[in-house]
Formats: structure tokens, C-alpha cells, sequence
């Protein structure tokens, strides 16, 4: 072999080596990127399967409000009351007309006026007079209605003709307080200051009383959650001692409202019924937005000047508790057991 041909032969070895080489490097190449690719892929595939494991249907919302009876609590504490004061005050307390008052002059009147604009100083509502008073508890929840309704229904035309009675010459003397107007009103618990008649303005310069039609009945469907019932309900008036009032409206407070509107009771009625729960035997009420409420009826001592009135406490603290006297018998406490 001359030496011409020893490096030709070299040469093509080195090619095929070098091809060799390369070929071997490429298929290295590739596995390398298929095993990356195979990691890659795997914790996609679990992180898919965890996401469809965490969509599970959620549970429906209650569509109603639900009601047990039974121990909604089981830790009291006692709060003794005045029989001759208490009984007569409250916000359940059902005032006849026919009987004289008792129950004082309320406490934390305030004008409508001040309360009948959004916080924006937009107007929600009308008042037939500056000279209109109704408690602040009984206000805040009016102004929370009136502002929803606006929001829902686009109306602010609502008018509170009537709410808290002044008894003082000076009011009686205001032009608000004619003569004809004064002997024109029918419900006489309006000394309870808690009490409203509602019209709508029409601004044509009449008012007629409000009615449950058209986008108003939206009112009426939701006064319960704001803590007020239609007083007067058209053919309960063996029972009210009043006609029926398509606009007389009281604050009762949650979730008394509620109930007496789920179980289609008159004031009256809804004492009665509670007159077979006492506090070891509560009416519970757990309602659509989850909270827990519970009602019973504690009879007042006829023997003693005062009552012992057990109210239910957490070992956290006190639960937000009302009592109400009936204004005849006994006392009316209702209490919230869980936050909505």
C-alpha cells in the first residue's frame, strides 16, 4: 500500500467515525429530551387530576327557612325585670287601642327627615312632615329597607305619613297636627314609636296608601328581614281589634318578624303560639342565610314585684338577646344562636 492510499483509507475512517460520532450523540440527544419530556408531562397530568378532584358539586343552599324546637341553648343566666314597667314595654308588646298606655314615652326618638337619604345625600323616601318621630333602632332598619328597595326597584317614592304620636301643646299646636288629621288616626300603638304608615308619593300632589301591587309588592315580600310585619292584615280583625291596613307597618325586630311572616301570624297569635315554648323548650329557627334564632315564653311571677328571666349565654360571651313584655302575662325573649 503506497502511502498515497495509507491516508485516503485514514481519511474515510475518520468520516465514518465522525458520522458514527454524530449519530450516536443525536440519538443521545433525543432520549434525553424524551425522558425530560416524560417528567414534564407527569405532574401536569396529576395537577389535572387534582383540579377535578377539588370540583365537587357544592351542597345546595336551603331554599326555606327550617324550624325545630327543642334546647337551642343550653347555658342561662338570669335577669331580673320589674313586672309593672316590663310588662309593658318592648317591641312585641301588642297595644290595644280601647286600654291606656303604659308603656312611657320611648326612648331614642328621633326625626325621619334625617334618615330618608343614602349616604350620598341621594333621596330614599318622603315624610309628610319634619314633626314625624320614630325610635333610632326602628329608623336604621326603615333606612336599610328603603335604601334595597331603591336599589332593586328604582323607586325612592315611598312616604312615611305617620309614625311616633307627640303628645306636647306645641306639637299638637303645629300645623302638621290639624284637627281633622288628629282625630283621623286609627292606630293608637303609634305611641310606641315603632309604629309607620306608608303612602306613595305621586308628585302631583297626592298620596295614596301603599298597596302590595305591581314592583311595591317587593316591600312587602321583604319587610320580615328588616325586622317589620304588616300590623293589621286584612280579615284578622277579630283578633287585632283593628281593620285590616294594607299600610300600617311595625318594627317588630328579627327574628320575630320572620316568623310571624312564614307562619302567617297576627302579633297576638304569634304570643300565644310561644306561650307553649319555654327556655327548655325553645321554637328554633334556622333561616336561609344560616343564621340560628330561638324564641320562648317566660311567664311572669304573679306572687313577687319582679320576674327572674333565664337568656342564654355561650361560654364566649353573652348572645344578643331582646325581651319583650306582652303587656298582660309574661315576657317574650328572643335570641340569636349563630351568626348568619
Amino acid at each position: 500500500m503506497t502511502k498515497k492510499e495509507f491516508y485516503a483509507k485514514l481519511k474515510y475512517k475518520n468520516v465514518a467515525f465522525g458520522l458514527a460520532c454524530s449519530l450516536l450523540l443525536i440519538l443521545a440527544v433525543g432520549s434525553a429530551v424524551g425522558k425530560q419530556s416524560e417528567k414534564t408531562d407527569k405532574p401536569a397530568k396529576a395537577e389535572s387530576s387534582s383540579a377535578e378532584q377539588k370540583e365537587e358539586p357544592e351542597s345546595p343552599e336551603p331554599t326555606q327557612n327550617t324550624y325545630t324546637q327543642g334546647r337551642g341553648a343550653t347555658d342561662f343566666k338570669y335577669i331580673e325585670v320589674r313586672n309593672e314597667t316590663a310588662l309593658h314595654q318592648g317591641l312585641l308588646m301588642p297595644y290595644a287601642g280601647d286600654e291606656d298606655y303604659l308603656g312611657g314615652r320611648p326612648e331614642g326618638l328621633e326625626s325621619v327627615y334625617e334618615h330618608l337619604f343614602d349616604d350620598k345625600g341621594n333621596q330614599l323616601a318622603y315624610t309628610r312632615s319634619i314633626y314625624v318621630y320614630l325610635t333610632g333602632e326602628t329608623l336604621e332598619h326603615f333606612n336599610a329597607l328603603i335604601t334595597d328597595f331603591k336599589t332593586q326597584k328604582n323607586h325612592n317614592d315611598l312616604m312615611i305619613a305617620d309614625g311616633y304620636v307627640p303628645e306636647t301643646l306645641d306639637m299638637k299646636d303645629n300645623e302638621y297636627w290639624t284637627e281633622d288629621y288628629t282625630k283621623a288616626l286609627k292606630c293608637d300603638e303609634h305611641y310606641l314609636g315603632t309604629s309607620i304608615d306608608l303612602k306613595v308619593y305621586k308628585g302631583d300632589g297626592s298620596y295614596p296608601d301603599l298597596t302590595n301591587e305591581g314592583d311595591y309588592a317587593w316591600v312587602y315580600e321583604n319587610l320580615p328581614a328588616y325586622g317589620f310585619i304588616l300590623r293589621y292584615p286584612e280579615g284578622k280583625q277579630d283578633i287585632t281589634g283593628n281593620d285590616g291596613y294594607s299600610n300600617h307597618i311595625r318594627f317588630v325586630g328579627y327574628p320575630d318578624s320572620q316568623i310571624i311572616y312564614d307562619k302567617e301570624l297576627t302579633l297576638e297569635e304569634y304570643i300565644e303560639e310561644l306561650k307553649k315554648y319555654d327556655y327548655k323548650n325553645e321554637l328554633i329557627l334556622t333561616d336561609t342565610h344560616g343564621g340560628r334564632y330561638c324564641v320562648y315564653y317566660v311567664p311572669a311571677d304573679e306572687k313577687g314585684r319582679t320576674t327572674n328571666i333565664p337568656v342564654p349565654i355561650k361560654a364566649d360571651g353573652e348572645l344578643k338577646y331582646r325581651i319583650s313584655g306582652d303587656g298582660d302575662s309574661g315576657f317574650v325573649v328572643s335570641c340569636m344562636l349563630d351568626k348568619p
